[in-house]
């Protein structure tokens, strides 16, 4: 398990960007947060503004997607 965070982006709409601390771990599209929280966890980020997580790496590597210029 990882402790991430998820912040919208502050330019694009429907994208958030991911972090783990202080180290960016990619970008988000707003479909693909179901496949990275469970259900109480999308309720806690919609409903309660939620931006720390715990998720598996697992799914993290299946959601995140790396922004062209980290390539």
């Amino acid at each position: 398990m990882l402790t991430v965070n998820i912040y919208k982006h502050f330019t694009k709409p429907f994208v958030y960007l991911v972090w783990n601390g202080e180290n960016f771990l990619g970008e988000l599209v707003e479909d693909d947060i179901m496949k990275l929280l469970d259900k109480k966890q999308v309720t806690q980020f919609y409903h309660q503004k939620t931006a720390k997580f715990q998720v598996s790496m697992d799914k993290l590597k299946r959601a995140i997607n790396k922004p062209k210029y980290m390539n």
